[in-house]
């Protein structure tokens, strides 16, 4: 095994662990994706972008990522919605209700800067590997046909189950969280096999018409892509129980193994007012919405700024913050982009050896179990470094070191997948130099008043000057916020 230099917390273990792949240079995971019958929510966006930041540090540390994320193309929900929209011609056109959100969903990661995955597997393109998973189970003995043709998964069959969760069975059985669904033997057992109802799509299967049941088919279409085990495995909090213990007991049966992914990574509940989201209580925040008031750097920056494990309150406000503290880092950017020409000859100043102090305190915060909280705080405290001593005495340090602290703190960004709008088009660089550059000659002449007027002119059109003795240093307005 390859051991890193990161520790995690791992559900199954209940402790942070040290982090090491299976095979040499190759981390494999797998999340949970999204059952696409309505617009993905500010909550899913936690999740999605931890594991993004995630996968971006183990590339930073040298890895090449598989990262795969499902989509549950078929269930109970989007035949619901199907139905909802569509009426009596839901069974031929219940595929539009996926189709439209799975779109969506691109559309907003997109937006949110989270790279594309390993594979996207949907489950409509899988069931005959899950009727074959049925069958053996069926074979084994962990699995029975009902009355109607579905097929159960017998949970006391397999070994430790609840043990993953925490859950006590007693209590299950008593009625926590069971499926209602007749012919079971156990009210814990679970559908591998739905049978089909009246205005439902349907598949062929040796016991009957119907289609795959939830917990089957992350098992299957995980280990299709990325083995047995894998590296890890993660998704929401709410996932715990029963989906993942549910995935767990499945592999079990299947493969004899304790645990088919070795590092199972749960992200907190994300709560608005104090309260999860629910349609219940009317709160579900789209990303759709959240992103047409903000870049999505804001929203990375606000997830990034509470611990993954640790639930979250999400506000507009916490936004707000997170388009300040990014307009610093911005600054921080520019400026010293343009400062590295005034830099000397040699170092006069110690200041590399001060900025590899916060480089060092980012990957400190990363390597000690993802805290992007810290590590957030590291890469903002180096903006003010660079702000407040590096562009001031930029002529005490060499070129070499002022271009090496400005790719260490670019690297820094892009772990945490920040500052993504670095590149500022050509024809607009050069008229805002043009423009720095008639101000400069103002300041020379003495003309204060014109080069004010100048300056707040610039302002107006998203140009920030900033005047450091002889020098002036300018930053572009990113629009991290719409409509301010």
């Amino acid at each position: 095994m390859s051991a890193l230099p990161l520790r995690i917390y791992n559900t199954a273990s209940k402790r942070v662990e040290p982090f090491s792949v299976l095979t040499p240079g190759v981390a494999r995971g797998y999340v949970c994706g999204i059952t696409p019958y309505d617009s993905v929510h500010v909550g899913h966006g936690r999740v999605y972008v931890f594991f993004d930041i995630l996968r971006r540090y183990l590339e930073h540390l040298g890895l090449e990522v598989k990262l795969v994320i499902n989509f549950t193309d078929v269930d109970d929900k989007i035949i619901n919605r199907a139905r909802e929209e569509f009426g009596a011609d839901a069974v031929s056109r219940w595929r539009e209700v996926p189709e439209r959100y799975i779109r969506e969903y691109f559309d907003v990661m997109e937006r949110l800067y989270v790279k594309p995955a390993y594979a996207y597997p949907r489950v409509t393109e899988y069931v005959g590997d899950m009727l074959e998973w049925i069958r053996a189970l069926v074979d084994r003995g962990y699995a029975y046909v009902a009355p109607d043709g579905s097929v159960y998964f017998e949970v006391g069959k397999v070994p430790r189950y609840g043990e993953f969760s925490g859950q006590r069975i007693e209590e299950l059985v008593a009625g926590a969280r069971v499926e209602p669904e007749p012919g079971k033997r156990n009210p814990l057992d679970f559908a591998l096999w739905k049978s089909w109802s009246p205005g439902e799509p349907w598949w062929n299967s040796p016991w009957c018409p119907g289609r795959p049941g939830w917990h089957l088919e992350c098992v299957v279409m995980s280990t299709k892509h990325l083995g047995v085990p894998f590296d890890f495995h993660g998704g929401g909090a709410d996932l715990i129980f029963p989906h993942h213990e549910n995935e767990i007991a499945i592999a079990r049966a299947m493969h004899g193994v304790d645990y088919f992914a070795r590092y199972w990574i749960h992200v907190g509940y994300l709560t608005v007012g104090g309260e999860k989201m629910s349609k219940s209580l009317g709160n579900i925040i789209t990303l759709k919405e959240v992103l047409s008031k903000y870049d999505g750097e804001a929203l990375r920056l606000a997830y990034a700024m509470s611990h993954y494990r640790k639930p979250m309150e999400f506000s507009y406000d916490l936004l707000d913050r997170a388009v300040e503290l990014l307009g610093t880092m911005y600054t921080a950017y520019d400026e010293l982009s343009q400062a590295v020409a005034d830099a000397g000859e040699r170092d006069v100043a110690p200041l590399a050896e001060e900025a590899s102090s916060y480089r060092r305190k980012f990957e400190e915060a990363l390597a000690d179990d993802m805290s992007t909280n810290e590590a957030a705080r590291a890469l903002y405290d180096m903006a003010r470094f660079i702000i407040s001593k590096v562009l001031y005495s930029v002529d005490k340090i060499s070129r070499e070191t002022a271009l090496g602290i400005l790719r260490s703190y670019a690297e820094m960004a892009d772990v945490l997948g920040l500052l993504n709008k670095r590149e500022v088009p050509r024809e607009l660089a050069e008229a805002v130099r043009a423009i720095v550059e008639a101000r400069s000659r103002l300041r020379s002449e003495r003309q204060y008043a014109l080069a004010d007027m100048l300056r707040d002119r610039a302002r107006a059109l998203g140009v920030e000057m900033h005047d450091m003795g002889p020098r002036t240093f300018y930053t572009i307005d990113r629009k991290l916020k719409y409509g301010s």
